[in-house]
């Protein structure tokens, strides 16, 4: 006879719940970090595509992304939150039996230097995510027989699809400014505060070398020049020993042809404007306008503009023949430009050397910069929001959403059963009125 929740041992239930919020906690990380920066997972997914010889537009790439990410995050947070039980187990499941061959796969012929399971957020080796992955399916394994047991959960059976809705649309929210404005947490090599230019010599002298950062393992560590390791660790950059500067940034290249002009054309004062277009044959030319009209503002009140581009000499001339550019246009190159800025058009602003913002071209408002009040309206419509503040607020509302669910789940459960018998009545009078008039008919 199966023993019910109540018969469990209480070293069961407690399982039970150690198991919801760690592999919980893995997916609602999982797909947080791959949602809230939709450009860099669709990019790992085109990776995977390119290396088994596969081709498919880039929209659908972009709904696999959205549906990939957004149903790990939810499935998690169903499973860390008790809701769905036999749902969410099985859903996490049935992607861990998909995705556990595949991470063997990449573990043994390596197609790519990581699967991307927490995008730039937290970088594995395909070992560690194998096994990372072996660990979870065991707990899954534990939770198929004991979480349906479990039956205590945050909220009521009979809300759940309101929970599951409000934080699918949360995602579904996260996701869609990632893809069009920038992503609300920025993980890659050249955030907010990064400096494009390398250390002066002066300060490189003051500790004389750098440190070089290898991977082995899923480990990673800094080696001095005089230590470097021997083959079996993997080079990943490296970084002025004194701490000044960052990794990318030292290695963050912008060439006029063949000749490397990143010091020269990166101003070490004021303010600057950065178009970053990493694959120009995707850019919109509709926008060409606005980025015309944007240069000749910003070249009438002294704040130079530069347009960045992968690609080749080639690229540059194409473009300056498409788009009639007027301003100074530079390749570099197109890895560099996806982790400088998201979006197959985008603006970056600097200060001083300096990433101070960064946007996406859609996001700005034409007529606020072909006719601007001021340069204040100017700069302001080009750096957009502050995405840690759009972030907080986000969280803020959902979570604080969330809780009221929680609080106020009894009343929605009376108004729930208000509205049925109220239902009900309405049916029963509609039924009362319709065999009145047939016997009134039958009479006559």
């Amino acid at each position: 006879m199966e023993r019910t929740a109540d018969q469990l041992p209480w070293w069961q239930k407690s399982l039970v719940w150690v198991l919801r919020f760690i592999i919980g906690g893995v997916f609602i990380m999982s797909g947080f970090v791959k949602m809230v920066d939709p450009w860099g997972f669709l990019f790992k997914l085109e990776e995977y595509l390119a290396v088994w010889d596969i081709w498919q537009p880039r929209t659908v790439v972009l709904i696999a992304v959205l549906l990939i990410s957004g149903y790990e995050f939810v499935m998690g947070m169903l499973l860390a939150l008790g809701c769905y039980k036999r749902v969410a187990v099985w859903g996490l499941t049935l992607m861990m039996a998909f995705m556990l061959p595949l991470t063997l796969y990449i573990w043994i012929y390596d197609p790519v230097s990581d699967c991307g399971c927490f995008g730039d957020f937290w970088v594995l080796s395909n070992a560690a995510t194998f096994w990372k992955n072996v660990l979870i399916a065991s707990g899954l394994g534990v939770l198929l027989c004991l979480n349906p047991r479990v039956r205590q959960s945050f909220f009521q059976p009979a809300i759940q699809w309101i929970v599951g809705a409000w934080i699918s649309l949360y995602i579904v929210v996260i996701g869609l400014y990632g893809y069009t404005i920038q992503p609300l947490v920025d993980f890659r090599s050249f955030p907010v505060g990064t400096a494009l230019t390398e250390v002066s010599d002066a300060d490189a002298e003051d500790d004389d070398e750098y440190v070089f950062v290898y991977e082995k393992d899923g480990e990673t560590r800094d080696f001095p020049l005089s230590e470097l390791p021997d083959s079996t660790w993997t080079f990943v950059d490296r970084r002025p020993a004194n701490g000044k500067g960052s990794v990318s940034a030292a290695q963050f290249a912008i060439y006029d042809g063949d000749e490397d002009v990143t010091d020269e054309v990166i101003a070490a004062e004021g303010d600057e404007i950065l178009l970053v277009i990493p694959e120009p044959v995707r850019a919109d030319i509709s926008y060409t306008f606005t980025v015309n009209e944007m240069y000749e503002y910003a070249d009438s009140v002294g704040i130079p503009m530069i347009a960045l581009l992968g690609g080749d000499s080639r690229a540059v001339e194409r473009w300056r023949d498409v788009a009639m550019a007027e301003y100074p246009c530079y390749t570099v190159d197109d890895t560099q430009l996806k982790e400088l800025s998201r979006g197959s058009m985008s603006v970056v602003t600097l200060r001083d050397g300096i990433v101070s913002s960064k946007n996406s071209l859609e996001n700005i408002y034409p007529p606020a910069i072909e006719a601007p009040e001021d340069i204040f309206d100017f700069w302001f419509e080009i750096e957009g929001g502050d995405p840690g503040k759009n972030l907080i607020g986000l969280n803020l509302f959902f979570g604080g959403g969330l809780l009221l669910i929680y609080l106020f789940q009894g009343i929605i459960l009376g108004i729930r059963l208000w509205i049925r018998k109220w239902i009900a009545l309405r049916r029963k009078k509609v039924e009362n009125t319709v065999e009145k008039e047939s016997d009134v008919i039958g009479e006559e």
